[in-house]
């Protein structure tokens, strides 16, 4: 991946296509984990990719692309969380599954929408992005110590929450 970072950064677009296509799951999986619309997590997302392409020059160390993409992904859920503050939308039909989230299990992707967004985010970063502590506390401006307390905390909510919906399911089929 760093040869094809420094690539992009000196001006091979094709290389930094790649770059996008190579890490577009886990910005839409750290996009998923903030915004709860579609529309606004592939605005995200775009956003996200504009931004890259724009500061690619600024990356120092190519090793840490993806945890830099990944933290330009957050500011821009953030941002539009932000413009958005104090709008409510008058029609909310519920979403289509995505073809990305076929291949997580319904209970599983309903526990964890079910969440914090604090839970959701580190259990995505950590789990569904393979992002290591170390980056994560890097990304989310914590130290270490706090990311795997965030990480034991947000293991335990998912834990109790996908329970809850377990007894529920157990008691319609009685």
């Amino acid at each position: 991946m760093d040869r094809l970072v420094r690539k992009a950064q000196s001006g091979d677009k094709a290389a930094f296509v790649r770059l996008i296509e190579d890490n577009q799951l886990s910005m839409y999986r750290a996009a998923k984990a903030i915004l709860h619309q579609e529309a606004d997590v592939e605005d995200a997302v775009q956003e996200a990719i504009c931004r890259t392409f724009d500061k690619l020059y600024t990356l120092r160390q190519p090793k840490f692309f993806k945890t830099w993409l990944t933290r330009i992904v957050i500011n821009c859920c953030y941002d539009i969380l932000r413009q958005q503050k104090g709008l409510y939308p008058l029609d909310v039909l519920p979403e289509e599954p995505r073809e990305e989230d076929m291949d997580t299990p319904l209970d599983i992707q309903a526990a964890l929408k079910s969440l914090s967004e604090n839970d959701r985010l580190i259990l995505t970063l950590y789990y569904l992005n393979d992002l290591p502590v170390k980056e994560i506390a890097k990304l989310l401006s914590i130290s270490e110590g706090a990311a795997k307390m965030r990480l034991s905390t947000g293991r335990k909510h998912f834990r109790e929450k996908l329970e809850l919906r377990e007894e529920a399911g157990s008691q319609w089929q009685r």
